[in-house]
This record gives C-alpha cells, sequence and structure tokens, in this order.
C-alpha cells in the first residue's frame, strides 16, 4: 500500500547512492514513446505510417527526452509525490530520496501520472491528423501535443507541467482533463510549432 511505501521511504538519506535512478529512468521513457511497443507506439505508429513515426520518435527523443529522464534526478535529490489528482496534498507525505541505497525499490510506488489520459490524448491525435499524413504533425500544434505526452515542467507560453509524480500501487486514475480536437491546432503563426 502507499502507506507501506511511505514508510519504506522515510529512510537511508545517509546511505550510499543506490542503483542508478536514471537507468529507472530511461525505462520509464522507452516504456513511453521509444520501444516498439511503446505505450504510444501502440496507439499511433499504424495510423502515422513508419516514416511519420520514426520521426515523431527521433523528435520526442531530440527535445523533450532530456528534461524527462532529469526529472527523476531532480537537484533535492528527493522526488515528492505531487498529491491526489483531484487536489491537495499527498495523505502519506510519500518522497524517495534519490541518493539512498533503497530508492530504486521505492520508485515501484511512485508513477509519473499524464494531466491528459495518455490514451485520450492520442485518440484525439488520430482524430485531428489524417490517417498516413504528411507529417507526424500535420494541421497540429506539434510542440503542444508533445507538451501533453512528456511536459515534465511548465513552459514559457503558460502551460503548466502536464506530467506528475504520484504514489500508489497502481496507475492512477482517469485524468480530470478531457481533450478536444481543437486542443492540439495550431498556434498562431508567430508562435507555430516547429517541426
Amino acid at each position: 500500500s502507499s502507506s507501506s511505501a511511505s514508510q519504506q521511504a522515510s529512510g537511508g538519506q545517509g546511505s550510499q547512492r543506490g542503483p542508478s535512478m536514471w537507468q529507472r529512468a530511461q525505462k520509464r521513457w522507452s516504456a513511453l514513446v521509444a520501444a516498439p511497443r511503446s505505450r504510444i507506439a501502440l496507439q499511433m505508429r499504424a495510423h502515422l505510417g513508419e516514416d511519420h513515426w520514426q520521426a515523431f520518435v527521433r523528435h520526442a527523443e531530440n527535445k523533450w527526452k532530456t528534461q524527462f529522464l532529469r526529472a527523476f534526478e531532480p537537484s533535492t535529490h528527493v522526488l515528492a509525490c505531487a498529491g491526489p489528482i483531484e487536489g491537495g496534498p499527498c495523505p502519506y507525505q510519500f518522497s524517495i530520496y534519490t541518493h539512498s541505497i533503497a530508492a530504486e525499490s521505492q520508485l515501484q510506488y511512485m508513477h509519473l501520472d499524464h494531466t491528459h489520459d495518455l490514451s485520450n490524448v492520442c485518440a484525439v491525435w488520430r482524430q485531428a491528423v489524417p490517417q498516413f499524413p504528411q507529417s507526424w504533425h500535420e494541421d497540429i500544434d506539434g510542440d503542444r501535443l508533445c507538451h501533453m505526452l512528456f511536459g515534465v515542467r511548465a513552459i514559457p507560453r503558460g502551460e503548466p507541467s502536464c506530467l506528475h509524480f504520484r504514489c500508489g500501487d497502481a496507475r492512477g486514475g482517469a485524468a480530470s482533463v478531457t481533450l478536444r480536437a481543437r486542443t492540439l491546432q495550431r498556434p498562431s503563426r508567430s508562435t507555430q510549432s516547429s517541426s
């Protein structure tokens, strides 16, 4: 349970650093997007076609991967639960000291939840972009899409982070925000997303 996880996470701050959190972050990234049967690949690879899918993965790797990985190694060396998706603080005050020997095992109790349900984001993406399009971001704001998929921090245009660490034995429940196709429309020419 989350309460037992909180008890496990309470000690070890003076311990020698355990297995690399960076390696665990790499596995999370792979499961989300980079692996052939990643969560996003299963929903978008066939729709986009192989060339555009690979272009999307390259874009994600080049522009979004580093900040995603760094979220697992904050400068404070503490990963803290953001609290329930409905709002409010974590009732267990759950946190992980990333330099603890136990950090890797404790990470199983911490999930990186999307504000916008991943399946919903991909469904809107498929609706907004025709099958076998000219590019993976044809007629949509590619940066906004990627922020919803990978954004672990706020972006200059004023949009908050879209991924948050939350504790629990299972992945988070339904997201609190349901998207519509217009959500991914391109911005004005002055702020148009990069390819």
